[in-house]
């Protein structure tokens, strides 16, 4: 998955996959098994099929279905960082190939292994200087903190203080996606133009 709306896609695709599949399992057990020779040997024949026990489909979406939320936020943060890494990357280099001075050329190459490897909270501060767009950040911040608690094992028993869904983390990431998009106006001073 390269974009969010991918990220998107193939969660909504899962979800409604496990809705399916944990239907299947409650009426797994009632299907005519006797009933119906040719589809009972079809089904008997089937590698996969013919061994399931409903117990085990409805213990696979259940299992499936509890970790999709936080995997989800887990999956959609990471295309989202690496999308705003490189959108940020390809909207300073115009102006790091304009830099002559060699402390300026080092500083600029510096700015780029910050974009490239650095604190990904720490490149979203710049952002916070807007006030338009300061509680936006804050909002992106509280899916990248839920992120890190699923990424580093859910190991602490506290859980970030803002729950996050993953429509909310959806709608937020894509929200500062498109101020991305627009950054060039989003950076001036009210009521400067060019």
């Amino acid at each position: 998955m390269r974009t969010l709306a991918e990220a998107w896609t193939w969660y909504q695709a899962v979800a409604e996959g496990m809705k399916t599949l944990n239907r299947l399992a409650k009426v797994w057990g009632d299907l005519p098994w006797g009933q119906c020779d040719a589809w009972v040997a079809r089904v008997e024949r089937d590698s996969v099929l013919g061994r399931i026990e409903a117990v085990e489909l409805e213990r696979n979406a259940r299992t499936v279905t509890e970790e999709l939320d936080d995997l989800a936020i887990f999956v959609m943060f990471s295309v989202f960082e690496a999308t705003v890494r490189d959108h940020l990357k390809n909207q300073i280099a115009p102006e790091l190939r304009r830099l002559e001075h060699p402390s300026l050329v080092k500083a600029g190459k510096d700015v780029e292994d910050t974009i490239e490897q650095g604190s990904f909270g720490k490149l979203l501060e710049p952002f916070k200087l807007d006030v338009k767009t300061k509680s936006l950040v804050e909002e992106v911040n509280q899916v990248r903190r839920w992120r890190n608690w699923v990424a580093h094992g859910r190991r602490s028993e506290r859980r970030p203080d803002d729950t996050v869904i993953p429509r909310a983390a959806y709608d937020r990431l894509g929200e500062f996606l498109s101020l991305l998009e627009h950054v060039d106006e989003f950076s001036k001073p009210d009521g400067e133009s060019e």
